[in-house]
């Protein structure tokens, strides 16, 4: 154990992980320190090793889980520079699934996740192509993956932020994803480059021009009030067209207060889901 996390003591001590002087941000101790009670799994997908962690797993495969999927992190330095390793610091994903009783999987996309990035992590990776098709295949290639080892599971994907949008595009196509929950998710990436006047996000895709999902898929966006990085009503604007989504306002920013609403949020999706299949 480095000398750092010796300082910090208990995992619950993660803000001081956080904002230690002198202690570099290692996100895999993070992640580790916050999930202590999971199982962790390196997964070849295509050309990256993904790391995921495991939770209320048991012995028998379970028909469905819930598969977070953490925002952007620090894709920029200022703005101008690429970040050196864009991994999330404030888990904000990672912490719901802790609050989360159901089986339950926290999967990080490339080059995210990990103390050292591998070679063949780009910036591109986490700039301009931060959903691009190669970051949505290699997530689909880990659902196939683990799908094989837990043969008919389903899958509820949960994502934060930019983690909602690649749930939007990750479920493109698939005939396991059973429902979608975003929360302060960029779902037109072309609308939120304008509204800011950022540079297009030209190696990613956009769920806004992706064909419309399955109605069996139930789709619900929420947004935050006081969100000044993703508006709510850029949010609301994207959701009203598509007929089969929900969208809900809630109070709080870009990163609270969506554990007030935890673990309610995907028990009403999974009620909802076990309602449909029974009809």
């Amino acid at each position: 154990m480095s000398t750092c996390l010796r300082r910090l003591g208990l995992a619950g001590l993660m803000v001081g992980l956080l904002g230690l002087a002198g202690c570099a941000f290692q996100p895999q101790a993070a992640i580790r320190a916050l999930c202590e009670n999971c199982r962790s799994q390196s997964l070849q997908a295509g050309e990256f090793e993904l790391e995921a962690y495991w939770r209320n797993i048991q012995h028998t495969s379970p028909a469905l889980i819930h598969v977070y999927l953490e925002g952007d992190g620090r894709p920029w330095i200022k703005g101008r520079s690429p970040a050196t390793n864009p991994s999330s610091q404030q888990l904000t994903a990672l912490r719901l699934m802790m609050l989360d009783p159901n089986p339950s999987l926290y999967l990080n996309r490339p080059c995210y996740g990990l103390h050292t990035l591998p070679a063949n992590c780009h910036p591109q990776f986490w700039t301009s192509g931060r959903y691009s098709p190669l970051v949505v295949e290699t997530l689909q290639k880990a659902l196939d993956k683990l799908g094989e080892e837990n043969p008919g599971v389903r899958w509820l994907l949960i994502g934060h932020s930019g983690g909602g949008t690649l749930a939007m595009l990750i479920a493109q196509g698939r005939e396991d994803v059973a429902g979608i929950i975003t929360l302060a998710a960029n779902l037109d990436t072309d609308a939120w480059t304008r509204h800011f006047g950022y540079l297009p996000l030209e190696q990613s895709l956009n769920p806004a021009l992706m064909p419309p999902l399955p109605m069996e898929i139930p789709r619900w966006h929420f947004a935050a009030e006081r969100d000044t990085q993703v508006p709510a009503s850029l949010i609301a604007k994207a959701a009203e067209v598509d007929e089969n989504a929900r969208f809900i306002l809630l109070p709080g920013d870009h990163n609270c207060c969506w554990q007030e609403h935890w673990p309610r949020i995907p028990g009403e999706m999974a009620a909802q889901l076990i309602r449909s299949s029974v009809r």
